[in-house]
């Protein structure tokens, strides 16, 4: 490990707090990391019903269709 994160910094003495999670970083990860994720998975589920459904006629989609 680096010594920097091995005692905390100072600056004219006062001691620098350390890094930790804020509500503002919830709401950024939500927004550019989860929401963008979850819509491609989202679209390609939709993808991949309209094939099995409407291409290749079958009467449900899913896993549980192979063991049905």
């Amino acid at each position: 490990m680096l010594a920097v994160f091995k005692k905390p910094p100072r600056i004219h003495g006062q001691i620098v707090p350390g890094r930790r999670p804020t509500g503002w970083a919830a709401i950024y990860f939500a927004a550019f990391v989860a929401l963008p994720i979850l819509g491609l998975t989202l679209g390609l589920d939709l993808i991949g019903w309209l094939v099995a459904t409407k291409l290749f006629d079958a009467s449900c989609y899913g896993v549980t269709c192979f063991f049905g």
